[in-house]
């Protein structure tokens, strides 16, 4: 039987004294990056600066800053607009605040995530438990990476093949 917890930890614990360096979105999902930067080339060759690794979350989150919530899941609802807007700042604040180092990394049974940075930042990622609905997912930001995938609170199989 898989320890969620261990597995969890022992594959974000990469993440561990590198740069909170990127903040994206793509529709409601939230899109983070970790660790130095390099070009890749996007689908139609544009050049574009992704992070070493990514974790893309689509459940519950909270981002707070001194125990104070800055940010939900709930920020990237309302209009393309709105929505932009949000990640702007959140962009913005990641600068200002730069470097915000990963300190810790904890996770429960269920799957979900506490990320524990510097700065008095916290990240927590609650699953969902809807089978068949993808909570997170962490990898490598190669093309040929492999993906850590959390899905209806529990690790999909395939993530440890």
């Amino acid at each position: 039987m898989i320890n969620n917890q261990r597995e969890i930890e022992q594959r974000l614990s990469v993440l561990k004294g590198l740069e909170w360096s990127g903040v994206s979105r793509a529709a409601d999902m939230l899109t983070l990056g970790f660790g130095p930067k390099r070009e890749e080339k996007n689908f139609y060759g544009v050049p574009k600066q992704v992070s070493a690794w990514a974790l893309h979350i689509q459940c519950a989150w909270t981002l707070s800053e001194t125990g104070k919530t800055i940010a939900t899941e709930k920020s990237l609802a309302g209009s393309d607009e709105e929505v932009n807007a949000f990640v702007m700042s959140l962009q913005q604040l990641l600068a200002q605040r730069a470097p915000i180092v990963v300190e810790g990394i904890s996770a429960n049974s269920e799957c979900c995530l506490f990320i524990s940075l510097s700065k008095a930042f916290r990240l927590i990622v609650a699953t969902n438990g809807a089978a068949d609905d993808e909570d997170w997912r962490f990898f490598e930001s190669k093309r040929t990476a492999r993906h850590f995938v959390i899905e209806g609170g529990k690790i999909d199989p395939w993530s440890l093949s």
